[in-house]
């Protein structure tokens, strides 16, 4: 009898140990950098949103007008963050001036002793995360939402809707939009594209990543055979992956796209 517990017993750990290591996920390093946003950065609101056992730290800034436009969930792209200052921390500071609430939330990590193409892992949790920012906002009172994402946060964004979670959001716009072929398991962005029914900006720079200026006609393509005729593609000249020093550029595409 005791010989059997042992046994089961050791069996039981060792689905622990397989559990940790195939989870790629890093929760305490996350929390780790969620903790330095805290210390550094400013936002009219910044606390804890909870995705099943987890909790992500959102950043929300009010509109700063008198009449609201609505809410934009705003996604971060692989290796930053919900405040990084590039691409994300312009737009959750300045879409408020033009009467837009920004709720930025830090999407999911894997270790580092992962491999970059585990980060085909963590859409489920960025699902999650997701839906819970939708929630917060409807409790806010907010009936117009949309979702901005940047890089691997636009490809998430889309691996979002596949699953027809697109209920409450009204607009998807899709910065520096490419295919990651490394990410295992793969994900087809062409067919991604195809499914989406709701308004869509796809916005990218001149001067973007290879991948994403090559695959702009496909996606253009793609959209068309959706029947989506309310997909936008606008290509901003002389603008990088990151937008450097063309912020304005990008925010007033957007904001004149939104109109």
């Amino acid at each position: 009898m005791k010989q059997k517990l042992l046994i089961g017993l050791l069996f039981c750990l060792f689905l622990n140990i397989l559990n940790v290591r195939t989870d790629p996920l890093d929760y305490d390093w996350e929390k780790r950098i969620s903790s330095g946003i805290i210390d550094k950065t400013e936002a009219t609101e910044l606390f804890w949103l909870e995705a099943m056992d987890n909790s992500f730290v959102a950043l929300f800034n009010r509109h700063k007008i008198g009449e609201v436009k609505g809410a934009a969930i705003i996604l971060h792209s692989i290796g930053g963050h919900a405040d990084w200052p590039e691409v994300i921390s312009p737009l959750r500071n300045m879409l408020p001036k033009f009467g837009w609430s920004t709720l930025s939330i830090q999407l999911p990590i894997i270790s580092p002793e992962n491999n970059i193409e585990e980060y085909g892992k963590t859409f489920q949790e960025t699902n999650r995360r997701i839906i819970a920012a939708v929630n917060e906002l409807r409790k806010r009172g907010f009936s117009r939402i949309i979702i901005i994402g940047h890089g691997f946060g636009a490809l998430s964004s889309l691996v979002y809707f596949e699953k027809g979670e697109s209920k409450y959001i009204d607009a998807l716009i899709a910065i520096s939009l490419q295919d990651y072929v490394y990410i295992k398991p793969p994900v087809n962005l062409l067919r991604l594209i195809e499914k989406i029914k709701i308004p869509t900006l796809d916005i990218f720079g001149s001067l973007d990543f290879k991948e994403g200026v090559e695959s702009a006609p496909d996606r253009r393509l793609a959209s068309k055979k959706s029947g989506n005729y309310l997909y936008t593609q606008i290509e901003v000249k002389g603008a990088n992956h990151s937008f450097n020093n063309m912020e304005n550029h990008l925010i007033q595409n957007i904001v004149d796209w939104i109109k």
